[in-house]
């Protein structure tokens, strides 16, 4: 496939006019420009069009049919499918006159594909592991500052946290998120802490002292805690998986304080929740059967 410039040859489709798009299509892309969420980016939108007007066992498509299926005029899409050839999203073929999806849109796909594998990885030894503390085990990544599960199991604790797939938490005062700060490469981590410190104000110094014991404890004992520190009726452990492929998740443990004190926490379901965090590594490395 030629990797030449997709504007020094034009493509077929480009030389349409706008007529040829969908009215229809057309008219639901318009609407966006009427949204009153300011920060929705509709050129953005139009982009990821783009990208989902391909589909499975199809071959590629020009600008035309890129027109077509998304309702944009011509010369809106000969745009977008320029920027995202300089972006490698698509990869523009010369002799053909036409796109197919990229290396970046390829790799985007895989990181999406390996965190829901490790979700089918993790679940049965998360869940054992809640059956056993009747707590709550989470799997989470960082995502806006926070934060985000994307696996969750429950224990039989009469009080449970409530926490699902797509729940929130904060990063400095929950022991998941302590245990991924600990983990980051330093420039980030402390890039990170810059954007937070305005949150807490004057109890941004405690914060700090109970973030660095957090990360010795990293280093000792291969998780940490948070002891009512994020909410004060709730104990939690937590703790980090590096994969291979450098990404980072966060792992913990979260119950009442009455179900988890910190004596048990520290002796017991800590070195668990490393145990079960090791595993998920390891049967993450493991090569795929054939």
């Amino acid at each position: 496939m030629s990797k030449t410039d997709p504007n020094s040859a034009p493509a077929k489709g480009r030389r349409r006019k706008a007529m040829d798009a969908n009215p229809a299509g057309h008219a639901a892309r318009d609407d966006l420009k009427d949204s009153s969420d300011r920060q929705f980016v509709v050129a953005l939108a139009r982009g990821l069009d783009i990208l989902k007007a391909f589909r499975p066992r199809e071959g590629p498509l020009g600008n035309r049919e890129l027109s077509e299926r998304t309702g944009m005029p011509a010369a809106t899409v000969s745009r977008l499918t320029y920027t995202l050839c300089r972006l490698g999203y698509l990869e523009f073929n010369a002799r053909q006159e036409n796109y197919e999806l990229g290396s970046s849109t390829l790799a985007l796909g895989q990181v999406a594909l390996a965190r829901r594998n490790i979700r089918k990885v993790a679940a049965p030894l998360m869940q054992e592991l809640a059956d056993r503390t009747n707590g709550n085990v989470g799997l989470g990544i960082l995502h806006k500052r926070m934060m985000l599960y994307i696996e969750t199991c429950e224990g039989s604790g009469l009080l449970g946290l409530r926490l699902f797939n797509g729940s929130r938490i904060p990063v400095i005062t929950s022991a998941m998120g302590r245990a991924y700060l600990a983990r980051m490469e330093d420039a980030e981590r402390e890039s990170l802490l810059e954007v937070l410190q305005p949150q807490f104000g004057a109890d941004w110094a405690t914060a700090m002292v109970g973030l660095q014991k957090a990360m010795r404890d990293m280093d000792r004992y291969g998780f940490c805690t948070s002891l009512g520190e994020w909410q004060s009726y709730i104990h939690g452990a937590g703790t980090a998986i590096r994969l291979s492929d450098g990404s980072l998740y966060g792992l913990n443990l979260g119950g009442a304080a009455y179900l988890l004190p910190e004596r048990e926490l520290m002796e017991v379901h800590g070195p668990q929740l490393v145990e079960v965090a090791e595993k998920i590594r390891k049967a993450m490395s493991a090569p795929e059967e054939v």
